[in-house]
Parts: structure tokens; C-alpha cells; sequence
């Protein structure tokens, strides 16, 4: 997505919430404006997926996988990807998105292990640090797909801004 359409689709929910709403007496029509609001935001945010936010998650995923690799020295566990996954200056979103799609199905299966008898009984210690680690990452990960997730309607209209949620 371009500046200029960032800056278009921010002009017009902002022309809305500072002129439209504030001047309208009617509930409905008020109604009618958030729910144009909430639906430039979804445009906005569904126009063009940006690489950054699926990038961030993939670089937090490597992180991750590196550390389970250290940590995890010696003890039989699932394939752990080589990292880092993308070499250079990649912004195809739907290659990114597959990266991290296939990043999220074998953090689940080291999560499974790890958290499974045969990781425990190879070493408990680090079969719990490699478990608290992954829990982390999976939480900073959704925290980043949250961010790039728009504020429910009612939200919106309560909180009365009608931006983005921001990360």
C-alpha cells in the first residue's frame, strides 16, 4: 500500500470522527459513521499485507528456534529449521506469510515435545525452559498480530477513535 492511500483512507476516518460524528444528533446516523469508520480501518489494514509485522514474526521465530537449538543440546527433538530463514531484502508478503505459517506449525510440535514425558525425562531443566520460552514467543508473536488487527466496532465506538490498534 502506498503513502499517499495510507494518508487518504486516515483523512477521511479523521474527517469523520472530528466533523461528522461530533456534529450528528442522531444515534443511527452516528451508528452508520463508525461502521464506515471500522470498515476504512479493515481496508486500510487489508489493502496491501504489509511485510513488516510477518518479517518481525519470522525474525522472532528464528530467535526462538536458535535458542531451543542451544538449549536442546543433545536431546532428541523435532527439526529445528537453520536460521536465519530469509537471506536479503524479501518483501513478497505471501513467500513471508508461509515462512511464518510453517514457523508456527514446528513451534507447536516443539511445544508438544517439550512439554511431552520423553523431553522431560531427557532433561527437565531445560525441557521447562525450552516450554517457558516457547509459551514467550507465542505471546509476543500474537502481540504482533494483534497490532496489525483493527479495533472491534464497539471499541471503536466507545473508545471514540477508530484508529488501528497500535503495537
Amino acid at each position: 500500500m502506498s503513502a499517499s492511500f495510507e494518508r487518504l483512507i486516515d483523512g477521511i476516518i479523521d474527517a469523520l470522527q472530528s466533523h461528522v460524528v461530533p456534529n450528528s444528533g442522531d444515534d443511527f446516523v452516528r451508528g452508520q459513521v463508525f461502521s464506515a469508520i471500522y470498515a476504512l480501518n479493515g481496508l486500510k489494514l487489508a489493502a496491501d499485507w504489509k511485510a513488516g509485522p510477518l518479517l518481525e514474526q519470522v525474525s522472532l521465530q528464528d530467535d526462538t528456534f536458535a535458542a531451543i537449538r542451544r538449549l536442546a543440546n543433545g536431546m532428541a527433538h523435532p527439526e529445528i529449521p537453520a536460521t536465519p530463514r530469509i537471506h536479503g531484502d524479501n518483501s513478497d508478503a505471501a513467500a513471508i506469510e508461509a515462512l511464518r505459517d510453517d514457523g508456527d506449525r514446528r513451534l507447536g510440535q516443539l511445544l508438544l515435545w517439550a512439554s511431552g514425558e520423553g523431553a522431560r525425562a531427557a532433561d527437565r531443566v531445560a525441557a521447562n525452559e525450552i516450554e517457558r520460552l516457547l509459551r514467550r514467543a507465542i505471546c509476543d508473536q500474537l502481540k504482533i498480530e494483534l497490532a496489525t488487527t483493527p479495533k472491534s466496532m464497539l471499541q471503536q465506538i466507545a473508545g471514540g477513535d477508530g484508529g488501528a490498534a497500535q503495537g
